[in-house]
């Protein structure tokens, strides 16, 4: 059906390597659209972890060209109710189940039009009770990635009715020189991103060598404000604002998270 329009098609989703299902889903899109390039953006979301993957797929989208086709399969509610949505933003298509994984890209970008693909009859023949990644999301993606028009694919509904995940915001507290934020995400090497950003930091005036008290999880430590970890000794603190632009606390040469203990969500305080 139509012609064949090359476009990029990105995979997120908690999979894994170990089982077929990520070339499955390659597979499938392929065998729609041969000239389509899919692109591996990870496959290492923590499972069933929304948050994480909404996280990561909102910081990392300004890195494709408009047009691109973001797949996202973080999927804890599959065979439930939940519905399986197309999100067409002003420079994205986002493809996943309404869980709130696609909605801190979809208003970070602005929300054009949103449509239910759940009974879509682009999706394969068969659809299994706990493989939508196969049977909707890649084959939706891929007639996308075709020309089909997205009213064809679904049925348009109101962004007020999806699901939505909220960061919440970083607290200021002027008179004791502090901010209160969240760990939003824990990297490969331990490495702890926060929800605070370079707006806040300059708040209280935050320079640059700076020394800064770190509570969290009850337990206080010193990092230097620097614009990498390698620029403070092996085995000492740092906190820099990362390659997403948000403040994150890493040990040089070892585990942050690891040493302290943290895990996503946590509240951390920083304090001058």
């Amino acid at each position: 059906m139509g012609f064949i329009v090359k476009r990029i098609i990105t995979l997120m989703t908690d999979y894994g390597y170990r089982d077929p299902y990520v070339g499955v889903l390659k597979g499938v899109i392929k065998s729609i659209n041969p000239e389509v390039e899919i692109i591996d953006l990870t496959h290492g979301i923590e499972r069933q972890n929304v948050l994480e993957a909404a996280v990561m797929l909102a910081v990392s989208a300004k890195y494709f060209p408009p047009g691109t086709i973001f797949i996202v399969v973080v999927d804890p509610g599959v065979g439930s109710a939940r519905r399986a949505l197309v999100i067409e933003t002003t420079h994205y298509i986002l493809v996943g189940p309404d869980n709130g994984c696609l909605t801190i890209l979809a208003e970070q970008d602005g929300v054009k039009r949103v449509f239910d693909i759940s009974n879509t009859k682009y999706k394969l023949p068969v659809v299994s009770q706990t493989f939508h990644g196969r049977d909707i999301f890649a084959p939706v993606a891929a007639w996308i990635s075709r020309g089909v028009p997205l009213e064809d694919i679904g049925v348009e509904i109101s962004y007020d009715s999806v699901i939505k995940i909220v960061v919440e915001k970083p607290i200021v507290d002027l008179e004791n020189k502090s901010i209160r934020g969240r760990v939003l995400y824990i990297d490969i090497f331990g490495n702890i991103m926060t929800n605070i950003t370079e707006k806040e930091l300059d708040t209280l005036r935050v320079q640059l060598g700076s020394k800064l008290n770190v509570l969290v999880n009850s337990k206080r430590i010193m990092c230097t404000y620097e614009t990498s970890f390698s620029k403070v000794p092996v085995g000492d603190y740092a906190c820099y604002l990362n390659s997403w632009n948000y403040l994150e606390l890493a040990v040089n040469m070892n585990n942050a998270a690891e040493k302290l203990r943290v895990k996503q969500g946590d509240y951390i305080v920083i304090s001058k």
